[in-house]
């Protein structure tokens, strides 16, 4: 199999991608293609668009594909599709895995899956492989959900967890109203996103070091933060793992495919109707939370790695 791979800058978000591609990489039977290019790929994917903007693409003829030993995989954030040009225009067989498969993408998805004749696309949300499987009949969809390299993250006891409660990333604005005057009240250390894509821990050794020193993670989904985005669609991302190999407590809202992977709520479930009283009383009472924590962190080393979702994929593949 070859992975195709991509350079690019630092950013949490891609950050993601390269730990999952680390992963895939330390499997013996992978090798990767490193394409540098990326105008060039961009400019093939823009003349593909122009090109096929009013055709109907033809079905995919999966015999003619499997004459062909070379398996290309691309790991994609959102629907990144240059990175995958050239060598898509190959017949060799074909496999996606998309991060932030939001509704909005579906048709851009769906175009490109059945104009590459893709044979398999992995997704991070059950939701998205539902909506999207009708409309790609010749092709396997499959979900499965984000992971983490838990290596690549540390975690302190409680004495030296300097940071009270941190919200990365996206904020859930009417939440962060809401606790924002209750915490400075109390005096307690709140991290979040002053402005606008101004990124909290620009370096990843900061970002690392800042998870580990957080108490309270505050993980919300996308369908809640950013709905005319998402839709309905709510997934566990990333940040919920980071959050709990770093030993945080989440307080926030699970995803139902996050319920049914860990087999309970992990989460501490905002009080909309006091969430100033409940915040302060789980600072005050942190130590009630050990047990959960512990029991996060554990679950995630077992089950949700990105080996594991590794394994996971080459069952799949092994089985179509």
């Amino acid at each position: 199999m070859k992975l195709i791979r991509q350079k690019y800058n630092y950013h949490v978000s891609l950050d993601t991608v390269e730990e999952f591609e680390k992963i895939i990489l330390s499997d013996a039977s992978v090798t990767s293609i490193n394409e540098t290019n990326k105008t060039f790929s961009k400019i093939l994917f823009h003349l593909w668009n122009v090109v096929t903007r009013n055709k109907v693409t033809s079905k995919n003829n999966r015999d003619l594909a499997k004459k062909f030993k070379i398996h290309l995989l691309a790991v994609l954030m959102g629907t990144n599709f240059s990175k995958c040009l050239p060598r898509f225009f190959s017949k060799s067989n074909k496999s996606i895995y998309i991060f932030d498969a939001w509704p909005e993408k579906h048709d851009e998805i769906i175009k490109f899956v059945n104009g590459f004749k893709v044979d398999n696309l992995f997704l991070t949300s059950s939701q998205a492989v539902e909506a999207i499987r009708s409309k790609t009949p010749n092709t396997n969809c499959f979900w499965v959900s984000e992971g983490i390299n838990p290596g690549g993250y540390k975690h302190y006891s409680f004495k030296d967890k300097t940071i009270d409660v941190l919200a990365l990333g996206r904020k859930y604005e009417s939440y962060h109203a809401q606790i924002v005057s209750c915490l400075e009240f109390n005096k307690k250390e709140y991290l979040y996103e002053k402005q606008p894509g101004k990124i909290i821990f620009p370096t990843r050794e900061g970002f690392v070091k800042g998870m580990a020193k957080s108490k309270i993670s505050i993980c919300v989904p996308s369908s809640i933060t950013h709905p005319e985005r998402s839709g309905n669609i709510e997934t566990m991302t990333i940040r919920y793992l980071q959050s709990m190999v770093s030993k945080c407590l989440i307080l926030g809202h699970a995803p139902k495919d996050m319920i049914t992977l860990f087999g309970y709520n992990p989460v501490i479930e905002i009080d909309t109707k006091d969430p100033e009283s409940q915040i302060i009383s789980i600072l005050n009472n942190y130590s009630d939370y050990f047990p959960l924590i512990e029991k996060n962190y554990q679950k995630v080393l077992e089950n949700h790695t990105w080996t594991n979702r590794w394994n996971t994929i080459k069952q799949f593949l092994n089985q179509n």
